[in-house]
């Protein structure tokens, strides 16, 4: 059950939302000076430079199996084939969620952070520094948390465990037998588990911390819909079909499943939603905070700490806002002198026809767009599309892309959401945030690089999220539109989202009203009736919305330093080689890698026109 819990540092469950956040995923970074951005501890590991270098591997590798065995979802998600990396459970679980684990989680950090410091950095070959760097940054990040656990939140309108859940579960992987019988003793256990949260957020309700009305309504209404049609539950269709595709069973074992499965349902799943609707609409009204997090007692530090675990970047929140801000008015003024100049790219937006309005002939059609600066993945690499189920559409996303097992990674699944709310034969730009050259590529291509694997678990929000808001801008350029009309959507896109950063950090830093939104909103278009869906929005799901701006404006700070430094030397296509090679890491270790790889381009460029100016 990844990233809900407070030591999770990893994404084996990962869910790529567009325009709204996934899970809560753990980052950070560390800026203490020295040498570079990055310092290390003068505390050493004593032996020669083989022997520590074996040493790291071994600490690094019994992270990696630690983290990918807590729970067998996290397990299920992340391999397909355990035992190759020597990874086993003793019985399915799905884990556990109190005030109490998130302190044991507290002190295993501590711990893990405290071994890791022993280590010789300077003896560690590239590779292992970077693993170093990414351990030690992500897990200060979360030590910041330790006196703030009572604020953590695993429920949400939409990024919530309530709304993700059946979705995990019918993507559940069914390799073989023992999958099945795991995943009906999972079904089992549900009720004790939301038992846990139900116990944890009665905690947050006695020391006013529980969520307000609307967010609670929200997830109320989630919850309802789930299980209003419970003979033709999600969770019943999903299994049944993928039963059928198990050629190893015979017809007698499908059905004694399906039944087992039904049973699960009927007496543990549905039961236990019904027992997360009764608990919420008890502890309804008990919020006593009517606004964000900063009109709670610790609700900023709260807030700090989130921003830096989800995003990626520790950058200050003041400082967040100076860039969001210069950001905004940056595209405001682009979008200005576009219409001014080429009216015609605002007035036919509306009549464009994209080249695809199949989602699966969109995603081949991006796949061969993007070639010219972008590296092909290797020819295996799949993506079918399917759509959400009826019961989910209401709370989730337009699209999501679920990633695929680490050693099994070029079967890939993009969801999209058929509900009236979004029109799919528009979702261009949103395909291309989920598949190519977005997460899909994203995934795909730093996992056929065969990163170490503690690398290949490691989640970033920003770093991920960003790259997604990246890939949604530059598909305007595949689109076929004319230079200004792609142009125009390009800097609409970064500036919507921006608005919706500016509305997150005031409202939960700054303790904005709804009132003070829409009088601000105002000026950009926006109506009462819209204002307040995003007021209520950021309140349910704080920095959910910062994952995807200040993640892309990180990214885009890191493309105008290379081209800054390189000139004319500068290539998108090897920066996206850097990018996407470096893998998910803190924007503080991406900006220490960076300066290296301009040093190395400068260097190749450098050897190639010797090479020129002799012949």
């Amino acid at each position: 059950m990844n990233r809900i819990k407070h030591k999770k540092i990893i994404a084996a469950v990962v869910i790529f939302l567009l325009v709204a956040a996934a899970f809560y995923i753990k980052s950070g970074r560390n800026i203490t000076g020295g040498s570079g951005l990055l310092s290390h501890p003068s505390v050493r590991h004593s032996g020669n430079v083989q022997e520590i270098r074996k040493t790291f591997d071994d600490f690094m590798l019994q992270i990696f199996r630690s983290l990918v065995s807590e729970d067998t979802l996290t397990l299920n998600y992340t391999l397909k084939d355990p035992e190759a990396y020597d990874v086993k459970m003793d019985k399915p679980t799905l884990g556990r969620y109190s005030l109490s684990d998130f302190k044991d989680g507290i002190m295993m950090d501590e711990n893990w952070l405290s071994s890791l410091e022993q280590f010789d950095y300077t003896a560690l070959n590239e590779e292992q520094k970077l693993e170093y760097d990414i351990l030690h940054t992500k897990l200060r990040t979360e030590l910041k948390s330790s006196d703030v656990l009572e604020y953590m939140e695993c429920l949400g309108p939409t990024s919530g465990i309530q709304a993700q859940l059946p979705l995990i579960l019918a993507e559940y992987h069914f390799w073989d037998k023992g999958d099945v019988e795991d995943y009906l003793q999972l079904l089992r256990q549900l009720p004790d588990y939301f038992l846990q949260i139900i116990t944890f957020e009665q905690m947050k309700s006695e020391k006013g911390l529980f969520m307000g009305d609307d967010t609670c309504e929200a997830i109320l209404k989630q919850c309802r819909d789930f299980i209003a049609e419970p003979e033709e539950n999600y969770l019943l269709e999903s299994f049944d079909k993928r039963i059928q595709s198990m050629k190893k069973l015979t017809e007698g074992e499908r059905k004694k499943y399906r039944q087992l499965n039904r049973k699960a349902v009927e007496e543990s799943v549905l039961p236990a939603y019904e027992q997360l609707i009764n608990a919420l609409e008890q502890l309804k009204g008990t919020g006593n905070n009517k606004g964000g997090l900063c009109k709670l007692p610790k609700g900023k530090k709260y807030y700090e700490y989130l921003m830096e675990s989800m995003t990626g970047s520790a950058r200050s929140i003041r400082e967040i806002d100076r860039l969001v801000e210069t950001e905004l008015k940056s595209s405001q003024k682009a979008m200005a002198q576009i219409m001014t100049g080429s009216p015609e790219a605002y007035y036919d937006s509306e009549d464009f026809q994209y080249p695809c309005v199949d989602p699966a002939q969109t995603v081949e059609y991006l796949r061969t767009q993007m070639e010219k600066d972008f590296e092909s993945l290797p020819e295996n690499v799949k993506c079918q599309v399917k759509y959400v189920d009826a019961s989910l559409e209401e709370s989730l996303s337009p699209a999501l892309y679920l990633t695929s097992p680490i050693d099994d990674y070029k079967d890939n699944v993009v969801y999209l959401n058929q509900s009236d709310d979004y029109d799919l034969t528009q979702c261009f730009s949103t395909i291309a945030h989920e598949s190519y050259p977005g997460h899909l590529y994203q995934n795909a291509y730093f996992l056929s690089q065969d990163p170490a694997p503690f690398r290949r678990i490691v989640s970033v929000g920003g770093y991920a999220e960003g790259w997604g808001t990246y890939a949604e801008r530059y598909s305007y350029s595949l689109a076929g539109m004319s230079d200004e009309m792609a142009q125009l959507h390009q800097h609409n896109l970064i500036a919507t989202l921006c608005l919706y950063a500016k509305a997150d950090i005031n409202v939960n830093y700054y303790g904005w009203n709804s009132k003070k939104l829409a009088a601000y909103l105002k000026d950009f278009g926006f109506s009462i009736d819209q204002s307040l869906v995003i007021y209520k929005s950021v309140i349910a799901e704080p920095v959910s919305y910062m994952q995807y701006t200040l993640g892309y404006l990180e990214i885009n700070e890191l493309v105008r330093q290379a081209e800054s430094s390189l000139g004319d030397r500068f290539s998108l296509k090897e920066f996206h080689k850097f990018y996407l090679g470096t893998g998910p890491v803190p924007f503080i270790v991406l900006q220490d890698r960076l300066d290296e790889w301009i040093q190395t381009q400068k260097k190749t460029d450098a050897a190639v026109d010797g090479k020129t100016s002799r012949r």
